[in-house]
C-alpha cells in the first residue's frame, strides 16, 4: 500500500469511526468502490472490514453471554490496522457444534426476532438462525441500494424463474432487480408447468415479455435442462441471459454443459444460511471470490492461524455488524476445505470438498491433505460411466443421485498396522465385471487424477509406502457407504 493510499485509508477509517449509526445506503455506495483490486479499492474494503469488525466484536461482547465470556479476547488484542488485513488469529476458532450446544449464549439482546432460519445439517450438526427485524430491514435497504444503479440502466426488469428447495434452509427476504415466479422439478406436474412457464409470454409493465433468468439449485437446474433436451426441446431457444445456481457443488464439465445448452452464462454462487451473503465463481475458472462485506479467512484446522498466502486449510467467516445482529458469529468454520488463491482484493479461494469428506492426516507434527472430495468429484463426472443420474423424461422414475440422498461415491481412511489405507468406492451404470478393460482405464484415471492434484501429498505417502489407495467401482446400487449429503 502506498503512502497516498494509506493515507485514504486513515482518513476514511477517522470519518467513520465519529458516525454513531452506519447508515444503509451510505455503506452500500462505500462496498460498491470496495470489491475490486485496485489500490484505492483494497484500502477501502480493508478499513469498511476493520471498522466493522470492531463494531461486530463489540455488538457481541455487550448484547451475548457467549462472546462477553472472560475467556474471549477483549477487541483491544486483536491486531487491526487500516493498512491491512484484519489478523483474528487471537480469536479462537468457532465450530458448528459449539453454536448448536450452546445456541442460547449466541442470541443478542436488545434486537426483536424476526425469524428463524434452519440448516438442515448436510455439512455437520444441524443449526437454527436467528434474524432480528433490525437486520432484516438493514439488509434489504443495503440490497436494494447496490442494485439500484443496475436497475436504472435496464430498458425493462427481468423475470425470473426461482425453482427453491428448502431442504437447504429457509431463505432471508431479499430484494430483486426483477420480478421472480416460482417453479419446480420434482414431479410430472411441476417440471411441465415450468416448461410452460419458460414459454408463455407475460405483458407486466417496466417487465421484460419473456423469462430471461434462471435460478435454482445445480441438481434442479440439471434435471430441467436434460428433461427439455429429451423432450425435443432446445433450451436456447428460450434466449435466457443468465442463469445463478447455488446450493451445491457443481463439477466443471457440469458447468459447461449447462453454459452449452442455454447459450448463457452460468453464474455459480456460494452461500450458506448462516451468513449474509456469499461468493461467486469467476467465470471460466473454479475460483471464488467473496463478497467484500465478509471477513473471509482461510484457517489451519489445529492451530487456527489465518494462511495469509496461497496454501490449503478451513473457511473460517465472520458475519459483520450490522448485516448480522441477532446472532453472530465470529471466525466461523462453515466446514469447508479450500485452496487460497493469492490476490489482493476479497479473499478468493478454490473449493475442495466438505471437511468431513476428505481425508488428511498429521504426520510429523504437520497436517497433510490426502484426497480432496471435490477433485474425485470432477475425475468421477469426466466420464458418463459413473452412476450419477439417469434420464428424466418419466419424472416418475427419476434417480437422481446428484440430490445427494444416494451416494455413487464413497472415500474413507483406515489405519491399518503401520499405515492409511484409503478405499473409494464408485457406482457404475452397469456391472463392471461386463467390462473389464473399460474398468481397469477408469481406475487409472481416478488414481493418476488423485495423485495428481495440487497440495495433495497423496502421491509421495503411496510411494513411500505409507499410504495404501484403492480404487473399487461397483454396480448400479452396489455402494454400502453412509450417506454422503454433499461433496
Amino acid at each position: 500500500m502506498t503512502l497516498a493510499s494509506r493515507d485514504f485509508a486513515d482518513e476514511v477509517l477517522r470519518r467513520l469511526t465519529s458516525v454513531e449509526n452506519v447508515e444503509s445506503i451510505a455503506l452500500a455506495d462505500l462496498f460498491r468502490y470496495a470489491g475490486g483490486e485496485q489500490e484505492y479499492a483494497v484500502a477501502l474494503r480493508r478499513v469498511l472490514q476493520v471498522f466493522l469488525l470492531g463494531r461486530t466484536l463489540t455488538h457481541a461482547r455487550r448484547h451475548t453471554k457467549y462472546y462477553h465470556n472472560s475467556d474471549y479476547p477483549e477487541q483491544e488484542s486483536i491486531p487491526t490496522s487500516s493498512s491491512c488485513e484484519p489478523i483474528l488469529d487471537g480469536i479462537p476458532l468457532l465450530r458448528r457444534e459449539a453454536v448448536a450446544d450452546r445456541l442460547d449464549e449466541f442470541l443478542a439482546e436488545g434486537v426483536e426476532l424476526h425469524s428463524v432460519n434452519h440448516t438442515s445439517g448436510t455439512t455437520g450438526t444441524p443449526l437454527s438462525i436467528h434474524r432480528s427485524h433490525e437486520e432484516i430491514r438493514y439488509v434489504r435497504e443495503y440490497y436494494m441500494r447496490l442494485f439500484r444503479p443496475v436497475a436504472l440502466a435496464l430498458k425493462s426488469r427481468p423475470l425470473i424463474m426461482s425453482l427453491p428447495n428448502l431442504y437447504h434452509g429457509t431463505p432471508v427476504p431479499m430484494p430483486s432487480i426483477g420480478m421472480s415466479f416460482v417453479g419446480g422439478v420434482t414431479d410430472n406436474t411441476l417440471i411441465q408447468d415450468a416448461r410452460r412457464m419458460l414459454e408463455r409470454e407475460y405483458r407486466l409493465k417496466g417487465y421484460d415479455s419473456r423469462i430471461s433468468v434462471l435460478s435454482g439449485l445445480p441438481h434442479h437446474v440439471l434435471l430441467l435442462t436434460t428433461y427439455l433436451i429429451e423432450q425435443g426441446i432446445d433450451p436456447r431457444d428460450f434466449m435466457l441471459s443468465g442463469i445463478t445456481v447455488t446450493g451445491g457443488y457443481v463439477a466443471t464439465n457440469s458447468i459447461r454443459y449447462l453454459e452449452e445448452s442455454w447459450g448463457c452464462p452460468i453464474h455459480d454462487r456460494f452461500t450458506l444460511t448462516e451468513a449474509i451473503g456469499g461468493a461467486s465463481r469467476l467465470p471460466g475458472t473454479d475460483v471464488f471470490q467473496l463478497d467484500p462485506h465478509i471477513l473471509g479467512e482461510v484457517v489451519e484446522p489445529d492451530s487456527g492461524r489465518q494462511i495469509v498466502e496461497g496454501g490449503v486449510g478451513l473457511l473460517a467467516l465472520t458475519n459483520l455488524h450490522p448485516f448480522v445482529q441477532m446472532q453472530p458469529l465470529v471466525r466461523y468454520c462453515v466446514g469447508d476445505v479450500v485452496r487460497r488463491v493469492p490476490g489482493s482484493g476479497p479473499l478468493k479461494f478454490q473449493f475442495l470438498g466438505k471437511e468431513k469428506n476428505c481425508i488428511s492426516w498429521v504426520r510429523d507434527g504437520r497436517r497433510e491433505w490426502l484426497l480432496f472430495s471435490a477433485r474425485l468429484n470432477e475425475l468421477a463426472n469426466i466420464f458418463p460411466d459413473c452412476n450419477y443420474n439417469q434420464w428424466y423424461s418419466n419424472m416418475d422414475v427419476v434417480n437422481d443421485k446428484s440430490v445427494g440422498l444416494l451416494p455413487f461415491l464413497a472415500a474413507t481412511g483406515t489405519r491399518e498396522a503401520d499405515r492409511l489405507v484409503i478405499n473409494v468406492g464408485i457406482e457404475l451404470r452397469y456391472t463392471p465385471s461386463r467390462w473389464p478393460t473399460r474398468v481397469d482405464h477408469l481406475q487409472q484415471i481416478v488414481v493418476a487424477g488423485l495423485r495428481d492434484t495440487p497440495n495433495s501429498a497423496l502421491a509421495a505417502r503411496m510411494d513411500s509406502g505409507e499410504v495404501q489407495l484403492n480404487v473399487r467401482f461397483v454396480g448400479p446400487g452396489a455402494l454400502k457407504a453412509p450417506l454422503v449429503l454433499k461433496i
